[in-house]
This record gives C-alpha cells, structure tokens and sequence, in this order.
C-alpha cells in the first residue's frame, strides 16, 4: 500500500493516543497532578507538598456567591471533625477575570477561613474539570488518587448526610469511599465556571514556536545550559508532558517573581495566554503543522559571552573540586592588567564547570585591601568591597542601568569570593569574568550593597521561620535592582520599601523562592527613595519535611555558608539621586552600622532599642545607650548607633 495514504493516518492514530494520555479529564483519569498557584495573599501553594499528610481538600470557588460560602463553611465544620489530622484545605477560583484584590475582599466579606487560589489562567480548574463552584475533591496524599468528587452534603434529600465527611472517615480508615462521583445539586447549577479556551487550531509554528524562543530556547538549545535542546518539533512533542508539569508547578520557564508585584526586565515568565496556548495545543495532541520546522534553524551557542566578546576578560585561577567533601569559601585574586582607569557597563561571569560554582562575588580593590572587621566568615571582605557583581545560577550577566557604571582603577586587584560544592566527582573549573567598559563616564556610580542577618535560628520541623533585614538610605537614591538569597530552605522573599512618612511598599515578591534559579531582579521603572527610606528584606524558611530540599528538618539551623546553612541576603543595586552624593568606595564604617542596625532592629522601626540588643550585652551597654540617644526618643537612630559602633570591638554572634 502507498505510503503517502499511510502516513497521514498514523500520525492520527500517534495524535488520539497522545490525546489520550495527555487528557485534562479529571474525571477520567481520577488522578491529582501536581500544580502551584497563588492565594490571595500572594503566597505559593502547591499541592504535592502536602505529600505527608492524611488528606487534601479542594473546593471550587466563585466569588460574590452566598451558596458556595455556606458549602466553604460546611466543609470547615467537617474538617474540625478530624483537627487532629491537620488536613490542607484550599479554594480554588477558576474565574478569568478574578483580581487578588476581589479575592480577598470576599474572603473577608464571607468570613471564609480557606485560602483561596487564583487560577485565572485556567490551568488548574481544566485539569481537574472544577467547572461548578461548591464541588469538593478529596485526594490522598499517599497516591495523589481523587477519591472523591461533588458535593459537600445530600441538599436534594437530606442535608445532614455529609458525603465528605462519609469519604474522608474512609479515607482515614485506609477503606474505599462507596461513592467515588456524586453529580452537583441543581442549586448549583448557576454557580458554573466559564472556561476559555481557543477556539481556532493552535499552530505549531505561528504561534507555539515563537512562544518557545521567546521563553525557552535560549537555554535549550546546543551548548545552552538546558538539560535537553529544543532542536526540533519531535524532541518538544517527546518532552510535552514534562513541559505540561513545569507549566503548571510554575518551575519552567524558571522565573518567579510575583506577576502581580511591579514589573521587571527580561521577564522569563509565561502570560496567561502562552501558558493556556502551551497547554491546550499539548492536549490537542501537540500536532505539527505541515511545511518547515522552525525549530529546526535553532543554532547552537556559539559563545558564553551573550554581549559579544568582552573589552577584558579576567580569567581566574584553576581550582580542583574533590568529588565529596566540604570546601571553605575560596579567595581568588587577579591583578588589573590594565594601566589606565575604566568604567564598566556590564559583567559577565563564566564558570567552565556550572555544578560546582554555588555563588561567585567578584569584586575590587587595593591588592592589600582588608576591610578589618570580623564578620566571623570570609563574605565581610567581599561585603566592603567594591562590587562588580554575584553570580549565581540563573544569574550569569548583569547590564548596568543607563547613567550609571563602575570605576574600576589601574593598578586594582580583582578579587572573587568562590563557594564551591562536590557532586560526587572531581572536577577543575576556570572561571571567567567578562567586563565590558563604557566609552563616556556615566554620570552616577552603580552601588551594590546588601542587607543581612547573621542572628537566624531556625527551629527543627519549623515550616514558617520568617527573618528580616533592612538597610536604611541616609540620602535620597533610585533604586534598580533587587536580589533575594537564601539556601535550600528558602521558601519566599520579599522586599518592601518603608517611606519616612510610614507608608510602604512592596517592590518584589518571590513567593516560590527556588535555590537553583536566583536572579537579579531589574525594575522596569527604578523606585526614587527619599533619605531615611528602609527597604525591608524578609525571607521564610521552611525546616520541616515537607521540604523535598531540606538537608536535614532535625537540625537547629543557624546563619552559614555551606549550603546545609542557612542565609539571609538581600543584594540592592542603586545610586544616589543627586551627583553631589556619588560615592565610589564604600565607606566601611558605615555600611557595617547599617547591616548590623538593619537585623537588630527587631521591630523595624529605624531605631535599635536596648532590650533589642543581645541580651549578654544590655547592662554593659546600657549607659551608652543614655549617652548616646540624643533625641530621647528610647532608641539610637542611624547617626547615635554608628557612634556606639565606633565605640565597639565588634564581631558576628556565635
């Protein structure tokens, strides 16, 4: 037989059983697949981190809706039957048009005790067919099974037979639930959710493939950091499911600021439309169209340097990882080969082995240069140096803003603070930096500072440990960059700017903080700050088992650098508003009072009261608090706490 007549029918055949497979009926295949979204707090949920306990309860919702409230409130009823067994119960809003505003306003207008998930891309409320508001889901947590779908109670006959309650006390039981569907009463009939979805075929190469090299071929691709490369429609149509699962747990593209908290350049995340648009063609069978493949001209990288050949590249010493291990921070030093100033645009940092480079600082300075304080860890030094800029996985290349650069004198030492970490074999890695120097000088200089705690003390099983820090401007700046750090029991971030006139704002939010993806995060419009504006770093941990990451949830946790540790860092890239305020050294005693000041500051109020300090030191700092509070206001402001440090032998906790 032909062919040509063959072929045509095979890949019908392929498309219906991929279909298949790939369905998004949540009725056929009764299985809860893993997804995150956010509540209306802004906070990241995600469904299989409730891996270990008993029982996870769904609940469509809709907003403005009396009869879901009630059915929300029946199910807190129930739940309080079984408090012992601590069961995660979440809203899910489906509606296209919800705001996190709305959300919370009904939350509170309903008195509803659940968060309430906002699934405006539709995503979630299509896989698990949450198309009628008040319907539950019970699923087990052991097997991710739905073993339960509809709703709450019997409201056509008899109320008081609870059908949740019946299918969790089987659950709990280890039994089956007798009645694994139930259809949605009438009542509910008016509670639907209208789901959209595109109506016209979904084209591979007009409107999948650009959404792709937008988004993602820039690391899949030959030579790109991407595990596999996206070279082809076959090799994306293999890896679709996977492609479906990162979508929906917000993993890939790896960008995780807060869509909804200000907007920020090279922003790698998906709108609700691509990600509906990856989705839906995927459940459709993840076709081709005919003609060419345009993945097919996808090239491999040519280069590491993504602004062409730098005007320097400084090539750092070889250093042999063993294969396991614990390494201490390495210092590495290159002396400026150059014998006249420049100004820097722009650095790039290239490892030759990315597995054993955790972070990479690279700073600047007399070849003699010590900052002379114990910080109790080699970061002080890179702390008060001048700083080029941080690398860390996902953050490989940093452009300066317009106006602003990096002096970087002849006869300067370049300096890198390298954490290195073994994964099982040993290996040498050369690292190089790429500067790229600014033909004019820029008008402002490009400061890089941080804000850090070193007191953290994480509690074993502690699933929400939230710290903070903040620095205090002491002139009016502009801020343009943020970047949140934490190690593997990070869980979110945040950054908020705290105005002198008590108003404040939140600049970034990163609600699923991810260790293996960290990034500058550029501002789309800077953020003008008078003198006095604190911007507040605060970060949650998460020390339980929940956390698939956690080295060890038995462990009291303290500030560290090995990655088993713990840190709260919060790097800042900004300048002065105005010229006559540019500095280009850091002037070290005061940086160090604003760190220090900025976590033990308790209450965050801009000034460090007595019974904030470490409570060995009170009585012995207690005259100099008297002396030294000027303004009587019960604590030392900024300029009154630089003296007392002045006045001090000082050195991180132990």
């Amino acid at each position: 037989m032909d062919s040509t007549f063959l072929k045509p029918r095979w890949q019908r055949v392929v498309a219906t059983l991929f279909a298949i497979v790939a369905s998004t009926s949540a009725l056929a295949q009764q299985s809860a697949g893993n997804f995150t979204l956010l509540d209306e707090q802004g906070r990241a949920v995600e469904l299989h981190y409730h891996r270990l306990t008993s029982a996870v309860v769904l609940m469509t919702h809709r907003a403005d809706s009396d009869l879901v409230a009630q059915a929300e409130h029946r199910v807190e009823r129930i739940l309080s039957e079984f408090a012992a067994q601590d069961i995660p119960f979440f809203l899910v809003n489906s509606e296209a048009a919800s705001t996190r505003e709305a959300l919370a306003l009904d939350k509170a207008a309903h008195e509803l005790a659940a968060p309430i998930l906002q699934d405006d891309a539709q995503l979630v409320g299509k896989t698990f067919g949450l198309n009628t508001a008040g319907a539950v889901l019970l699923i087990d947590p052991h097997n991710w099974a739905v073993v339960y779908r509809g709703p709450v109670a019997d409201d056509l006959v008899n109320p008081q037979v609870l059908y949740l309650q019946d299918a969790l006390t089987a659950l709990l039981a280890r039994q089956e639930v007798a009645q694994a569907t139930r259809a949605m009463p009438s009542a509910y009939f008016g509670e639907q959710i209208a789901f959209a979805s595109i109506t016209s075929a979904i084209s591979y190469s007009s409107s999948v493939v650009p959404i792709l090299q937008e988004k993602c071929v820039s690391c899949h691709r030959p030579g790109g950091i991407g595990p596999w490369a996206m070279t082809s429609h076959a090799m994306v149509q293999g890896f679709s499911p996977m492609i479906r699962e990162v979508i929906l747990t917000k993993r890939m593209p790896p960008w995780h600021a807060d869509p909804k908290v200000n907007s920020f350049k090279h922003d790698m995340g998906l709108t609700n439309m691509q990600a509906q648009t990856l989705v839906q063609w995927i459940d459709e069978g993840a076709r081709q169209d005919s003609g060419e493949d345009p993945l097919l001209l996808v090239a491999e990288r040519e280069t590491d340097w993504e602004l062409g050949e730098p005007d320097l590249v400084v090539e750092l010493p070889a250093f042999t990882v063993p294969a396991t291990g614990t390494l201490d921070y390495q210092i590495l030093t290159v002396d400026n080969p150059l014998d006249h100033d420049v100004w820097v645009r722009a650095v790039q940092i290239v490892p030759s082995d990315r597995q054993v480079l955790h972070h990479a600082i690279a700073t600047f300075g007399p070849k003699d240069f010590s900052s002379g304080i114990d910080l109790g860890s080699p970061i002080g030094e890179a702390l008060f140096q001048s700083q080029l800029m941080t690398f860390v996985p996902g953050n490989e290349l940093y452009e300066y803003p317009e106006r602003t650069g990096v002096l970087v004198p002849a006869g300067s030492t370049f300096f890198s603070q390298m954490h290195y970490t073994t994964y099982g074999r040993e290996s040498t890695d050369q690292t190089k930096i790429g500067l790229y120097f600014s033909e004019v000088e820029p008008e402002f200089t490009l400061q890089h500072w941080a804000m850090v705690n070193v007191d953290l003390r994480i509690p074993p099983g502690e699933a929400n440990y939230q710290a903070g820090a903040y620095y205090q401007f002491q002139k009016d700046a502009v801020i343009y960059s943020l970047f949140p750090h934490a190690h593997y029991r990070g869980r979110s971030s945040t950054f908020t700017v705290a105005y002198p006139d008590g108003r404040e704002e939140l600049a970034l939010s990163v609600p699923n903080y991810d260790f293996n993806w960290q990034r500058y995060f550029q501002l789309e419009e800077p953020i003008h700050v008078p003198a006095g504006t604190r911007l507040i770093h605060r970060t949650v941990f998460d020390n339980s088992e929940a956390n698939l990451s956690n080295p060890d949830a038995s462990k009291l946790v303290r500030f560290g650098e090995q990655t088993w540790e713990e840190m709260l860092y919060g790097g800042v890239s900004f300048r002065f508003e105005h010229k006559e305020d540019d500095v280009r050294d850091v002037d070290t005693g005061k940086y160090l009072a604003g760190i220090t000041m900025g976590y033990m500051d308790l209450n965050m109020d801009g000034k460090v009261e007595l019974n904030e300090m470490p409570e060995r030191a009170r009585q012995a700092l207690a005259m100099a608090f008297v002396i030294l509070d000027k303004n009587k206001n019960g604590g030392l402001d900024f300029d009154e706490f630089q003296q007392l440090m002045l006045q001090q032998t000082w050195r991180a906790p132990q």
